[in-house]
C-alpha cells in the first residue's frame, strides 16, 4: 500500500462503541445519524464539549456509510429482537466505516483461531509497517476499537486472546439481506464469498457459512440454496420489511 493510499484512509474515530448502539435504538432516521448536533443531545456525558466532540466522532462515522443501509440498521433496532443480534450487524458496519480497522483485522486476527494468543507488539509492527504517519496515535486507535468491537480480549500487560462468537446463523441472514438483498432476489454464492461482512461476523470459515444458508432454507428464511448449470446460488425469499416483520412476529 502506498502512501498515497493511506492517506486517503480515514484515521478511525473513537469507538463509543455501547453509545452508538443506544444511539442506533433511540433515533428514528438515517438522516439523525449523521446528524452530530441530534446525537450530541442523546449523549449523557456531563461536559458538553466532550458531547460534542463524541457526537462529531459518532455521526462522522454513520457518514461513511449507505442511507440504505443505515435505515435498514434502524428498522433492524426497532424490531424485537436480541441485542446481541444488533451488536454482531454493527460490529460488520463498524468494520465497513473504520477500514484501517477492518485491514488490521482481516490481515492479524481473522487468520488466527479464536482462543489463541497475540502479542500487543504484532499489532504495533504492523502498524509502524503499514501506516508510518501518525502510527503511534494510530496503533493506540486500533487497538481501542479492536477491544471495543470484541474482536480482541487483554490478558495481561502484552498480550491478547482472539475472541470468538457464536450463534451467528441469524445475524448472518440479516446481515446478508440489509447489505446484499433488502428486495427479494438471487445471489451467487461466489459474491458472498468475495464480501468481506462474513468474516467481519466472526465466520472463520467459508464452509460453515455455506451451512448457514443451507439452514436458513431448511427454515424457510431464504427460497433456494442451489447449484444449477455449475453455479452456486442462493435465492432469498423476502424483502428487508417481510424478513423483519417475521422476526417481529415470532
Amino acid at each position: 500500500m502506498t502512501n498515497l493510499q493511506v492517506q486517503e484512509i480515514p484515521f478511525p474515530q473513537e469507538p463509543l462503541w455501547k453509545e452508538t448502539l443506544q444511539i442506533i435504538s433511540k433515533t428514528g432516521s438515517a438522516a439523525s445519524l449523521k446528524d452530530a448536533k441530534v446525537i450530541e443531545k442523546m449523549l449523557h456525558f456531563n461536559s458538553q464539549e466532550t458531547r460534542k466532540r463524541y457526537g462529531n466522532a459518532i455521526a462522522t462515522r454513520f457518514e461513511r456509510l449507505d442511507s440504505q443501509v443505515l435505515d435498514g440498521l434502524i428498522d433492524l433496532a426497532h424490531t424485537k429482537i436480541p441485542v446481541t443480534t444488533l451488536e454482531n450487524i454493527w460490529r460488520i458496519l463498524f468494520c465497513i466505516a473504520e477500514p484501517l480497522v477492518a485491514q488490521v483485522y482481516l490481515d492479524m486476527i481473522w487468520p488466527r483461531e479464536p482462543g489463541s494468543d497475540m502479542q500487543r507488539n504484532e499489532i504495533r509492527s504492523y502498524t509502524e509497517s503499514a501506516f508510518p504517519q501518525q502510527s503511534e496515535k494510530l496503533y493506540e486507535r486500533l487497538m481501542t476499537c479492536l477491544k471495543n468491537a470484541g474482536y480482541l480480549m487483554p490478558q495481561g500487560k502484552q498480550q491478547l486472546i482472539i475472541v470468538g462468537f457464536a450463534n451467528l446463523e441469524e445475524s448472518l441472514i440479516l446481515s446478508t439481506h440489509l447489505l446484499l438483498a433488502q428486495l427479494q432476489r438471487t445471489i451467487k454464492i461466489s459474491a458472498i464469498e468475495a464480501n468481506n461482512y462474513w468474516k467481519f461476523l466472526g465466520y472463520r470459515k467459508f464452509d460453515h457459512v455455506r451451512i448457514g444458508f443451507r439452514s436458513a432454507e431448511a427454515k424457510g428464511l431464504i427460497m433456494r440454496y442451489a447449484i444449477a448449470d455449475h453455479l452456486e446460488q442462493i435465492t432469498t425469499r423476502y424483502s428487508w420489511k417481510d424478513l423483519l416483520s417475521r422476526i417481529h412476529e415470532r
